[in-house]
């Protein structure tokens, strides 16, 4: 298993040499899964705080110290959309464990019309993600690991299905407190699009990341921070954004980056956390995303887009955690979880 691992961090290197598009299916990938991954900025593949959680951001993130784990969150997102993660793990031998994990996501229910602006009811639109998750120990302190993601998606009578797959190598000092993370997530392939022509199935491209983590312990303090490198795979993450010569939108090209510093592009791609942590029973997260805070800023308005806020306690034989977050003016996120291990109740 060990060699199949090694293999598969080899598709890393591979997957580099092909450019990330814009334009991707199954953008719930993406969405940070639990309290502490929404309060670090959304993404975080290096901390090492023996959270389960983590392990679907990075598959190495999964150890052996997690035997009978279980974490539930729940996210209030924007407007009526919420979801929610589960997930179980347990520890085969000295050197590796499995872990399994859902992810849904609800959109809520819609008014349908035709083109003719006839009402033909209401329907409804979700996701689902199921993660099975395998890690090694490879070296003294360096961990391998893999997931592999069957998706099922549908919005009123269309559906598609996919298959995704998460590559992750974790470096962590234990002395030092010091840890790196490097995960390639979302590789795959759409098997079924949402519909298909007379030619071909319409198929489209996945949201497939590289992200590079560091994690720190102060010595003499307790305070932890976070740097995740994301996107690495594409240097422009213009996406739209107004014109300063006209009202509408246009999306942007390879060539109309100019308005974004080259300083400014190097910061969207960067995401900064931080951690108090008093006592091993509480603790409080805060992170800025540089990306998230320039893409929903709005003209004449304040807001703390671009932060997040979180804090941790651990009662009796659970842990609770809370994350706010907020997207845009209008869009506040709330996430809550819990977590426990079986272990503790016997």
């Amino acid at each position: 298993m060990r060699y199949f691992l090694i293999l598969c961090f080899s598709l890393m290197g591979t997957m580099l040499g092909f450019g990330a598009s814009n334009e991707s299916v199954y953008k719930f990938l993406t969405l940070p899964n639990s309290s502490a991954v929404s309060a670090l900025g959304g993404s975080n593949v290096s901390l090492q705080n023996q959270d389960l959680n983590l392990a679907f951001q990075n598959p190495s993130l999964l150890n052996n110290r997690m035997n009978n784990d279980v974490v539930v969150n729940y996210v209030n997102y924007i407007t009526d959309v919420n979801y929610g993660t589960v997930g179980y793990s347990r520890s085969i031998d000295s050197l590796s464990s499995w872990a399994v994990g859902m992810t849904y996501v609800n959109y809520g229910t819609f008014d349908g019309y035709t083109e003719e602006n006839v009402a033909t009811g209401t329907f409804s639109a979700g996701d689902f993600c199921l993660s099975a998750i395998y890690s090694r120990q490879l070296f003294e302190r360096i961990r391998g690991g893999v997931a592999f993601k069957p998706i099922y998606s549908y919005i009123d009578t269309y559906n598609s299905f996919g298959l995704a797959v998460d590559v992750g190598a974790n470096y962590y000092d234990e002395e030092h407190d010091f840890s790196a993370g490097l995960a390639l997530r979302n590789v795959g392939v759409q098997m079924t699009g949402y519909y298909s022509d007379s030619e071909s199935e319409h198929r489209e491209n996945m949201p497939w990341d590289l992200q590079l983590g560091l994690t720190k312990r102060l010595a003499h303090a307790p305070f932890r921070f976070s740097l995740t490198f994301v996107d690495l795979s594409r240097w422009n993450l213009d996406y739209y954004r107004e014109s300063k010569k006209s009202t509408t939108l246009s999306s942007s090209s390879d060539n109309d980056d100019d308005d974004i510093s080259w300083g400014d592009m190097i910061f969207r791609h960067v995401v900064i956390g931080v951690e108090f942590i008093p006592s091993k029973n509480f603790y409080v997260m805060a992170s800025y995303n540089h990306r998230r805070s320039r893409e929903f800023a709005l003209d004449n308005t304040k807001s703390i887009n671009g932060f997040s806020f979180g804090a941790g306690l651990n009662v009796y034989k659970f842990k609770l955690g809370f994350a706010y977050s907020q997207y845009a003016a209008a869009g506040n996120t709330v996430t809550v979880s819990l977590a426990t291990s079986l272990d503790s109740f016997r």
